[in-house]
């Protein structure tokens, strides 16, 4: 009795001193983060921070360990406008670091019908038909909205 006392102690100490090495090994299964962000101002200031949020996120969690997509709409279509000031930094976040940029096709018709000319955007945006339907979208996909 007292020998399969003592085994059946044993077992659970070995149990016990295993569990957490166990736990350890078990592949971390989150998805990946996922951050919209939304520009709708024309401030160069709110148009430069938001693209230095979106190479924060990149730097921090790694190319390809993120998804970053950026969505102009209103006054924030600045961002994207040919010539831009931010031209450079747009490509080098679409193409180097895989951040998505969206724009409002509902504020370019407006903007093409007030103006009377066409509006011109950088080549690394793609169209949506709403900037805050896309937004809302993106949402209930599973990313977070930070508007900064």
């Amino acid at each position: 009795m007292r020998t399969l006392t003592a085994l059946s102690c044993l077992a659970m100490l070995l149990a016990w001193a295993l569990l957490p090495q166990a736990w350890a090994e078990i592949p971390d299964s989150s998805p990946i983060p996922r951050v919209a962000l939304q520009i709708s101002d024309h401030d160069s200031v709110r148009q430069t921070m938001v693209l230095s949020v979106a190479a924060n996120l990149v730097n921090h969690y790694g190319i390809g360990e993120v998804e970053v997509e950026i969505v102009a709409f209103g006054p924030g279509l600045t961002l994207l406008r040919r010539p831009s000031p931010f031209g450079e930094r747009v490509t080098e976040l679409a193409v180097e670091k895989g951040v998505r940029f969206t724009y409002c096709q509902i504020t370019v018709d407006s903007t093409e019908q007030r103006e009377g000319q066409r509006v011109y955007l950088v080549p690394e945006a793609t169209p949506t038909p709403s900037g805050a339907v896309r937004i809302v979208d993106l949402v209930g996909q599973g990313y977070v909205h930070i508007a900064p």
